[in-house]
């Protein structure tokens, strides 16, 4: 079961207008051209732009709530004939093989992966699915202990908006472990009606960060070079000061061979 199950609703309210990393998708796909393939691709932010850019592409989603806003975003695009939408685990899912010129994990999801074991599961799946010359994109924040200390445990109000009349107040808070490389998120929506009552729902999951050489280590392991990383959308380079990590990956040539 997905953690956006019960969060569907909200999702686009809260990133649905994000598009910062949209250039960065839209560059890659002039490189690699289609079929494209997204993972956890949520309720279409990403794949209806680069459909109507012309490009053939498929999503796959954990969730049936996210993907059914999906279908109704791709429909109201009117490039359904360009789009197929997969209800499927990442780790497992069932994917032409050496199919996609590009594969991508768009911003932070790949931190839903906790264990190492479902990270290699998801990366060997797109291992399956990439063309021999495909391309793989992995959007991650690049991690600042020193900050992410600093945020533990405060309950901040993040946005305000209305929705069917409604005032929503969303509070996060965060608890992190360095230990672990995990962060424990805490969303609260707070819907205000204008009788005055208040009904509460509570999104909690946990996240895990990944550094650079982990990243590029994990990548190994699973068949994958690294070809470029980058530290921010406009494909700046990499440094420490950075608050991305976006990693570009290839397939190794004679992985697996003995």
């Amino acid at each position: 079961m997905s953690i956006y199950n019960d969060f569907a609703e909200y999702y686009d309210f809260d990133f649905g207008s994000f598009a910062a990393d949209i250039p960065l998708y839209r560059e890659m796909a002039k490189r690699t051209g289609s079929p494209i393939l997204e993972l956890m691709c949520g309720t279409g932010r990403i794949l209806v732009p680069l459909a109507e850019d012309g490009y053939t592409i498929t999503g796959v989603d954990a969730s049936t709530p996210m993907l059914e806003v999906a279908r109704h975003k791709v429909a109201e695009a009117g490039v359904a004939h360009r789009v197929t939408l997969i209800h499927d685990d990442v780790r497992t899912a069932d994917l032409p093989a050496q199919h996609f010129a590009l594969a991508f994990v768009a911003i932070n999801s790949f931190m839903h992966l906790e264990r190492v074991k479902d990270q290699l599961a998801a990366l060997a799946a797109i291992r399956r699915a990439l063309a021999p010359d495909g391309l793989l994109i992995i959007d991650l924040f690049s991690p600042d202990p020193t900050q992410l200390s600093r945020e533990d445990n405060r309950l901040i109000l993040e946005r305000y908006y209305q929705v069917d009349g409604l005032r929503m107040f969303k509070f996060v808070a965060s608890e992190s472990d360095m230990a672990t490389q995990t962060s424990t998120m805490t969303y609260l929506f707070d819907e205000l009606a204008p009788d005055g009552q208040v009904m509460r729902r509570v999104l909690r999951f946990t996240m895990r960060w990944f550094y650079r050489y982990e990243l590029e280590h994990l990548l190994a392991r699973a068949g994958f070079a690294v070809r470029s990383l980058y530290g921010s959308y406009d494909l700046d380079d990499y440094t420490s000061a950075s608050e991305r990590l976006i990693a570009v990956a290839a397939l190794s040539k004679g992985f697996g061979a003995r």
